[in-house]
C-alpha cells in the first residue's frame, strides 16, 4: 500500500459526514462445505436476518485451514470478506481422562460439514462466494490479495446469488411448520439468563440419544453440564455475560452410536463416539444440530452449540458444533475446547506437528524471547527469569516456559501448566485475561471505558507484536481487515524501539479503494489514535518511516 506523507493529522479526531455503506443489521448464512465432489463445493442451506451481534467462531492460527467468504456487488466488486475456519478440518485431541495429559492429536478431514457465518447486510450486496484457498480450481490469486478490488469469477459454482439468500429469509417469515425440522424438538429452557441474546454469549446445550421417556434424565444432565461450566472460576466471574439454554431433542433410541464398541443407535443428531477411527472423538451431524437449534432461537442466540451425548464413555470434540459426553471428566475437555473456539487460545502442549515459521496468533504462545516483546510481559514478575526453567517456581507463576503450539523448542507458553496443556489445571493469569476480554465484549451498551460516549459494545483490546525491517516496510492489522457493523470508537496505541520512527495509519474502504481516515505520524516512537467512526471496513497500518525495530500495537475496534 503506497502512502503519501503529508502534514500530520491530530491523533484524535471525529470523522464527520462519512457516508454509511454498511447497515447495522447482519445476515447469518448456514453453508454446507462438501468435499465429495471434485474439489470443494459450497451450498446455501439457510439464511436469517437480524441485528448485529458477536460471533464466537474466530479464525485459528494462520497455520489452520480456513475459507474466505466474499460479498460482491452486481459488477463483481468485492464489498467485504470474512475469514472463517474450514469446518471440514478438525484437530482431534485425545486426552487421558485420569492424568489429563495429551495422548495424541491429529488433523481429521470430514467430507460434509455445515457452518454459520455472519455477514453485513449491505444494500448493494448481489452475491456471496465461498473460496477454499487450498483448492486452486476455486481460489484464483486475485481473490486472495488483501487489497484486491475484485474477487473470484462470478460464474463460479460456489457463488450464492442474493435472490437465493432472500428466498431463505422469506421462508423464515412464513409457515414455520413447513420448514425442514431435523428432529423432534420439544422446546427449550434458559438455565442461565443474564440478558438479551444479542449482547450475551449464548451457549446452547442439545441432548442427543435421549428418548421421550428420558427427558427428565436429560433435564438433570443438562443442569449438571451447566453447573460444571459455571463452576469454573472464569465462567463464574463472567456469569453476567453468559446465557445457557437447554434444548430438548427427542431421539428414537437411547444412547449413541459407538464405533469402538460396535454399537448402533438411531438418534436425532446422529452422534457417533469413536468417529474417524479415534476412540475418544465424538462427532454430531452439524446440519441436524443447526436445524434443531434454529427451532428454538434466532441466530444471535446460539454463539456456542454444545451437543451432549447420552453416554458415560469419555470423549468429546471441538469445532463449530462442540460435543461432550456425560463422563465425569468430559466438562474439563469441553472447557479446553472452548478455550480454542471462544478465546482463540492455542494448545500449550508440544505433541504434534510443529509449525515454527512465524509468530503464533494466539495470546498464550510466542516465539519472542526478548522480555519487552513477550505478549504477556506485563504479567511477568521482575524477579522471574525469561526463559523460565520448569520445576522451579509455583505452578501459577507467569514466565516464559519453552514448549507449546505443538513445538518442543522455539515456542513458549506463559505458565508451566494450564488447562490448555493439561486438563484439570486452571486457566491461570494470561489465559484467564484472554477469556475475560472476550466475555467483556459481550456486554451491551458500554465499551468498558466510561465517558467515551459510545452506546455499542466494542471489541476486546488486542495486542500485536511485530518487527519492521526499515523505511517503507509496513504491517496491515488485522488481516485482511475489520468490518464494523455498528460503528463506534477506534483506539490504537503504537510503541516502538528507541531509534525507530514508526507511523500509525487508519484506512477505510470507500467503495473503490482504501483511503486514509486518520493517522498519527509524530516524531519519535509513540503514536496514538482515538476516534469515532461510522459502520464500514477498516484496517490499521504500522508504517516504517525511519529506522528499524520491534513494535507493540494495542488496539480496540468497534463491532
Amino acid at each position: 500500500m503506497k502512502i503519501c506523507h503529508t502534514a500530520a493529522l491530530t491523533a484524535a479526531l471525529t470523522l464527520a459526514g462519512m457516508s454509511t455503506t454498511l447497515a447495522a443489521t447482519k445476515l447469518t448464512l448456514r453453508i454446507e462445505a462438501d468435499s465429495t465432489f471434485a474439489g470443494s463445493h459450497f451450498a446455501l442451506i439457510d439464511a436469517e436476518q437480524g441485528i448485529a451481534t458477536h460471533s464466537a467462531h474466530r479464525p485459528d492460527d494462520p497455520t489452520a485451514s480456513y475459507l474466505w467468504v466474499l460479498g460482491q456487488d452486481a459488477a463483481g466488486k468485492e464489498l467485504f470478506r470474512r475469514r472463517v475456519r474450514d469446518p471440514r478440518i478438525l484437530r482431534a485431541e485425545s486426552f487421558n481422562p485420569y492424568t489429563g495429559t495429551i495422548e495424541f492429536a491429529r488433523r481429521v478431514r470430514l467430507d460434509q460439514q455445515q457452518f454459520e457465518v455472519q455477514l453485513p447486510d449491505a444494500p448493494t450486496l448481489a452475491s456471496v462466494q465461498v473460496i477454499d484457498p487450498s483448492d486452486a480450481r476455486t481460489a484464483p490469486h486475485s481473490a486472495l490479495t488483501p487489497h484486491a478490488a475484485t474477487s473470484a469469477a462470478a460464474g463460479s459454482s460456489n457463488r450464492i446469488p442474493i435472490e437465493q439468500i432472500r428466498q431463505h429469509l422469506h421462508a423464515h417469515h412464513g409457515n414455520q411448520a413447513a420448514r425442514l425440522v431435523a428432529s423432534d424438538v420439544l422446546g427449550s429452557a434458559l438455565l442461565l439468563d443474564s440478558g438479551p441474546a444479542s449482547a450475551r454469549l449464548d451457549i446452547l446445550l442439545l441432548g442427543d440419544g435421549y428418548t421421550a421417556n428420558e427427558m427428565a434424565d436429560w433435564r438433570k444432565d443438562a443442569q449438571q453440564v451447566a453447573n460444571g461450566l459455571m463452576n469454573d472460576p472464569l465462567f463464574a466471574d463472567q456469569a453476567g455475560a453468559i446465557n445457557i439454554r437447554r434444548v430438548d431433542v427427542v431421539s428414537a433410541q437411547s444412547g449413541v452410536t459407538d464405533n469402538t464398541l460396535g454399537i448402533q443407535r438411531n438418534t436425532a443428531l446422529h452422534t457417533v463416539a469413536g468417529c474417524s477411527g479415534i476412540d475418544r472423538l465424538v462427532c454430531a451431524d452439524s446440519g441436524l444440530a443447526y436445524a434443531a437449534a434454529e427451532q428454538v432461537t434466532a441466530s444471535d442466540g446460539r454463539d456456542v452449540i454444545l451437543v451432549v451425548a447420552n453416554t458415560t464413555r469419555y470423549g468429546g470434540g471441538g469445532g463449530y458444533i462442540a460435543t461432550m459426553t456425560m463422563h465425569s471428566a468430559a466438562t474439563e475437555l469441553a472447557l479446553h475446547e472452548l478455550g480454542h473456539t471462544l478465546f482463540g487460545l492455542a494448545d500449550e502442549y508440544d505433541y504434534g506437528s510443529c509449525y515454527n515459521n512465524g509468530e503464533p496468533a494466539a495470546a498464550d504462545v510466542t516465539r519472542q524471547t526478548r522480555r519487552s516483546a513477550i505478549k504477556w510481559a506485563s504479567f511477568i514478575d521482575n524477579a522471574t527469569p525469561t526463559p523460565t526453567p520448569t520445576g522451579t517456581y509455583a505452578m501459577a507463576t507467569v514466565g516464559l516456559f519453552e514448549g507449546g503450539n505443538y513445538c518442543a523448542y522455539g515456542v513458549y507458553r506463559p505458565t508451566e501448566n494450564s488447562r490448555m496443556r493439561t486438563l484439570g489445571y486452571p486457566w491461570y493469569a494470561v489465559n484467564y485475561a484472554a477469556g475475560a476480554a472476550v466475555f467483556d465484549s459481550y456486554h451491551a451498551g458500554d465499551s468498558g471505558n466510561p465517558g467515551d460516549g459510545d452506546d455499542q459494545p466494542d471489541s476486546a483490546a488486542t495486542t500485536v507484536h511485530g518487527y519492521l525491517r526499515g523505511p517503507g516496510d509496513y504491517d496491515d492489522i488485522p488481516s485482511p481487515y475489520h468490518t464494523s457493523q455498528n460503528g463506534g470508537r477506534i483506539r490504537a496505541t503504537l510503541d516502538a524501539d528507541a531509534g525507530a520512527d514508526l507511523d500509525l495509519y487508519l484506512y477505510r474502504w470507500n467503495g473503490a479503494s482504501w483511503s486514509v481516515a486518520a493517522k498519527s505520524d509524530d516524531p519519535g516512537n509513540h503514536e496514538a489514535l482515538n476516534l469515532e467512526v461510522n459502520p464500514g471496513y477498516y484496517l490499521l497500518e504500522v508504517y516504517d518511516y525511519r529506522g528499524a525495530g520491534n513494535y507493540t500495537l494495542e488496539y480496540t475496534l468497534p463491532e
